[in-house]
């Protein structure tokens, strides 16, 4: 059995961000690594398997938008050649569960030639989509440990491979399934935005850019507080913000009573006595 690394999935974003500076600035961390099980941590199995389960109902809102009309009407602008078609009624819905459906079935099909499997007869007449999708779906989930550990992409990095001047999506199938999900829980406007927050001044380079991560690991169920400045991208636990803001706030009463106690050594006239 292969030794164990550290865990490819979004668990260890933090701690690969913190490696990096590490050996790039030679800045110090404490962050810990999630290990691999070998390669993906059990916990980024399980997300995996959340993931696949809530397409069945995102698929489901997907497939509703039609009738509730298009998300916007088509325009012409600068950028756009001209044409004189427009897309018809739920196209961009149908071309969303086209792209799900048949990336979640090709990687059915690849867990079904390793089980020695048979593939499914999409031919079969009154053979619904989402009976065939359901199946799919029940299938990777439980597959899911041989998709993260054992899939010949598995250890593919989770990360867009940049060729030239484009983006070349992950084939690892935790990364797929991630953004399988991601896309349609915004297509149908299920994500959430994150509460603005008023944070104090980064403490390390001072500028007014800290905010709570979405896509670090969490540390007791609360996010990381990061600079966004890309210069310095600092990390801190709510914990150690909490304590830097006390510290700082202690510092901030001290040098206002110093102050203070200076404007009355320059001969400003005291209060007089009750």
């Amino acid at each position: 059995m292969p030794s164990p690394t550290p865990c490819l999935g979004p668990c260890n974003t933090a701690w690969r961000r913190a490696e990096h500076l590490l050996a790039t600035a030679g800045t110090p961390h404490d962050i810990p690594v999630t290990w691999g099980a070998p390669v993906h941590c059990f916990g980024c199995v399980e997300r995996v398997r959340r993931h696949l389960e809530e397409l069945l109902e995102l698929l489901v809102a997907v497939s509703l938008e039609p009738l509730h009309g298009q998300r916007g009407t088509p325009t012409a602008t600068t950028n756009s050649a001209p044409t004189d078609t427009t897309p018809w009624p739920g196209q961009a819905a149908r071309l969303l569960t086209d792209l799900i459906c048949g990336g979640i079935a090709e990687t059915a099909g690849v867990v079904r030639a390793h089980l020695g499997l048979a593939d499914e007869d999409t031919t079969s007449a009154g053979l619904r989509e989402g009976v065939l999708l359901t199946r799919n779906v029940r299938l990777l989930v439980a597959e899911a440990d041989w998709l993260l550990q054992d899939h010949p992409l598995a250890r593919e990095t989770h990360d867009p491979v940049r060729t030239g001047r484009e983006f070349a999506p992950s084939g690892n199938p935790a990364a797929q399934i991630a953004y399988w999900n991601r896309t349609a829980t915004r297509f149908t406007r299920q994500d959430k935005a994150p509460e603005t927050k008023r944070f104090a001044p980064c403490k390390r380079c001072g500028g007014p850019w800290l905010a709570e991560s979405r896509d670090l690991r969490l540390v007791n169920d609360e996010p990381y507080i990061e600079c966004q400045d890309p210069d310095c991208r600092a990390l801190l636990t709510h914990a150690e913000y909490a304590r830097y803001v006390k510290t700082l706030a202690a510092e901030t009463v001290a040098a206002a009573r110093l102050a203070e106690a200076e404007d009355h050594s320059d001969g400003a006239p005291e209060k007089p006595a009750a």
